[in-house]
């Protein structure tokens, strides 16, 4: 009788060490789900900002950001957030015809690896873009 105490004391530490494992994994994984996508979501927020201020004229002026001003806009935005290893691609002054209307726009595209801090697999690339109509006359 004394021995099948000690194993039923014996599975519920072992049953008791999974669940804790398994209870843990699912912590760090939710916790590392909401890093990406945090991380996510400052790359779309710096594409808007880089498309707004593409588009958006200098004050007075009908006279766009370059695309090397816009990239450094981009680039401030992502260090001010921590992200790192991001690539910045602006296609200005994008013609297309919407409606017999011919329509300018901006293109802002911003590429960032994502590496897992919790499990260590190596990394994820991340990709976003912003579009914006300009703002002046063709």
């Amino acid at each position: 009788m004394r021995n099948q105490r000690g194993y039923e004391r014996g599975a519920t530490l072992v049953e008791g060490a999974i669940t804790i494992l398994l209870f843990f994994t699912l912590i760090l994984a939710n916790i590392e789900f909401g890093r990406a996508y945090n991380q996510y979501q400052v790359m779309t927020d710096a594409a808007r900002e880089g498309a707004r201020f593409s588009v958006a004229p200098f004050s007075g002026t009908n006279t766009l950001p370059t695309t090397t001003a816009v990239q450094a806009e981009v680039q401030r935005f992502l260090d001010s957030a921590g992200v790192r290893g991001a690539t910045i691609s602006v296609t200005q002054n994008v013609t297309a015809t919407i409606n017999n209307v011919p329509v300018t726009h901006t293109q802002v595209t911003v590429n960032a690896p994502y590496t897992f801090f919790f499990f260590r697999f190596g990394s994820v690339g991340l990709s976003t873009t912003a579009t914006m109509r300009n703002e002046t006359s063709p």
